[in-house]
C-alpha cells in the first residue's frame, strides 16, 4: 500500500469547500485580571499556501491594561486552517469542514500568569468566523503582559498527537520582550 492511499493529502470535496482565497472574521470575549475586553477582526487569506492577514479592534475595554500579545496567540495559532502542509500528509483542520471545529487551550506563563481559551471556526461561504474566550488570571501587576513590555510572540513549532480520539497540541513559546529578554509561556491544546 502506497503512501498516498495512506494519506490522500487533498480530497475534491475539500477543494470545493476551501478556496484558494478565504476570508476570515474574528470575534473575542475575554478577561485578564479582571479587566474586560471584546476584540473583533477581519482579514483574508490562502489556505494552500499558509498565507493571512488580519486587522484587530478592541471594540469594548479599550485602553487594554495588558499587553495585546497574549490574546493575540489565539488568532495567531488559533485558525489552523491557514497552515500548510506538505504533500502526503493529512490536514486534519481543512477536513474539518464543513462542520467546523473547536479547540480549548491552556497558557502557563513563567511568572504565574494563567490563561485559557476556547474557540469555534465555522464557515459560511468562502469566509471562516472565528468565535472565542479568553481569559487570564494571577499576571503580577509587574510583569511584563501587564505593564506592555511585550513585542510579540517568538516563531515556533507545534508537536501534534492523536489520544483518545482528539488531537492535542504541546508547545513552548517565548515573549519577546522589549529589554531584548523573553518570557517562556507552555501552551497545551486539544483541536476537535
Amino acid at each position: 500500500m502506497g503512501v498516498k492511499k495512506l494519506f490522500p493529502y487533498r480530497q475534491k470535496k475539500h477543494f470545493e469547500i476551501i478556496q484558494d482565497d478565504m476570508k476570515m472574521e474574528y470575534e473575542m470575549k475575554g478577561w485578564v485580571n479582571g479587566h474586560e475586553f471584546t476584540i473583533e477582526g477581519e482579514g483574508n487569506g490562502k489556505p494552500y499556501e499558509g498565507k493571512q492577514t488580519a486587522n484587530f479592534k478592541v471594540i469594548t475595554g479599550a485602553p487594554l491594561s495588558f499587553s495585546f500579545d497574549i490574546p493575540s496567540s489565539v488568532f495567531q495559532y488559533g485558525n489552523r486552517c491557514f497552515t500548510r502542509y506538505p504533500e502526503g500528509m493529512p490536514d486534519y483542520f481543512k477536513q474539518a469542514f464543513p462542520a467546523g471545529m473547536s479547540y480549548e487551550r491552556t497558557f502557563t506563563f513563567e511568572d504565574g500568569g494563567v490563561a485559557t481559551a476556547s474557540g469555534h471556526i465555522s464557515l459560511e461561504g468562502n469566509c471562516f468566523k472565528h468565535k472565542s474566550i479568553f481569559h487570564g488570571v494571577n499576571f503580577p501587576a509587574d510583569g511584563p503582559v501587564m505593564k506592555k513590555e511585550t513585542t510579540g510572540w517568538d516563531p515556533s513549532f507545534e508537536k501534534m498527537t492523536v489520544c483518545k480520539g482528539f488531537l492535542m497540541g504541546d508547545i513552548t513559546m517565548f515573549l519577546l520582550l522589549k529589554n531584548g529578554g523573553y518570557q517562556r509561556c507552555h501552551f497545551n491544546t486539544t483541536y476537535k
